[in-house]
């Protein structure tokens, strides 16, 4: 329908009559560009469903959709958050879109003549009259808010179990990975061990003789010599370490050398004067009186000892 034919239908009241133009589809496109057009009729024609492209038309404040073949609304027909009166008498609605609780400025609704489901058909009443209709919106509305409370709170239980059920999908998965690895490792050491019983054998078998108790001292024979590879593998780790502190001893002996002679060459040094000549002379003396407590042990207890007696 030309948008200019559209604005020749809409009044000063700013409403635009579309009713009794056998129309299937609606303009929207037209529709949206006509925001002032805040009371539409589209009754009495074949309209058996609206576009979802419908719900954008938020300027409209009193639409009237009675007298069609509508079987369903839009699932956002909540968004048309202006709407205060709204007309669907006569059509073949069974149920509402669950963003129908978000029309929070509906006054007035008619829902007569529509094979509306028990708990709709019970809350929309017989809308005989105006005020009839004002207590239908009020109704229906508080209804359909109730029934978003109870699909949210079954949405929300159906998303828990659905996890738990993830979860516990995922634990399965896990256990059997680990019992795979399980698996694994265990074929891993089994293979291994038929690999040693055959080395046993061949060892055995190039020697001419496969008892059962040559068998066995070739295993422990095999076994043993692993225990020594590990053994010398832990014996050259203790003689590494050995050698590395035996080379940090000999660093740190190199070094008091050093710094030894430099205080004797420079007697004038601060550093060497403060702190290095006390403690020599510390050192030294601490070893002369262990050397004289050595030599007196050694006077009064072992010469004494092993000396032939008289």
């Amino acid at each position: 329908m030309p948008k200019e034919s559209l604005r020749e239908k809409l009044n000063h009241d700013n409403e635009l009559d579309l009713s009794l133009n056998n129309l299937e589809t609606v303009p929207v496109k037209d529709l949206a560009a006509l925001p002032k057009a805040t009371h539409l009729d589209l009754s009495n024609n074949l309209l058996t469903a609206l576009p979802d492209s419908f719900c954008s038309l938020i300027h409209l404040v009193k639409l009237d959709l009675s007298k069609n073949a509508l079987t369903e609304l839009p699932r956002l027909f909540g968004q048309l958050e202006n709407l205060q009166h709204l007309d669907l008498l006569g059509n073949q609605l069974k149920t509402l879109p669950r963003s129908f609780c978000q029309l929070k400025k509906l006054k007035w609704l008619d829902l007569k003549d529509n094979p509306l489901e028990e708990g709709l058909k019970k809350n929309a009443g017989n809308c005989l009259n105006e005020i009839e209709c004002k207590k239908c919106a009020t109704r229906i509305l508080m209804y359909m808010t109730d029934l978003d409370g109870q699909l949210e709170l079954q949405s929300q239980a159906k998303k828990k179990k659905q996890e738990e059920a993830e979860a516990k999908q995922k634990d399965r998965e896990e256990r059997e990975k680990q019992k795979k690895r399980q698996e694994k490792k265990a074929e891993k050491e089994r293979r291994r061990r038929e690999h040693e019983a055959r080395r046993a054998q061949e060892l055995l078998a190039q020697n001419g003789d496969t008892s059962d108790e040559e068998i066995t001292a070739a295993r422990e024979k095999l076994k043993y010599n692993a225990g020594l590879k590990r053994r010398d593998k832990g014996q050259g780790s203790r003689n590494c370490f050995l050698i590395v502190l035996f080379s940090f001893l000999a660093l740190f002996g190199a070094l008091l050398v050093a710094i030894d002679f430099h205080c004797i060459s420079s007697a004038k040094d601060e550093m060497c004067a403060s702190y290095w000549q006390p403690t020599r002379a510390a050192v030294i003396s601490s070893w002369e009186l262990s050397k004289i407590s050595a030599l007196n042990f050694y006077a009064n207890y072992i010469e004494k000892f092993f000396s032939p007696k008289t």
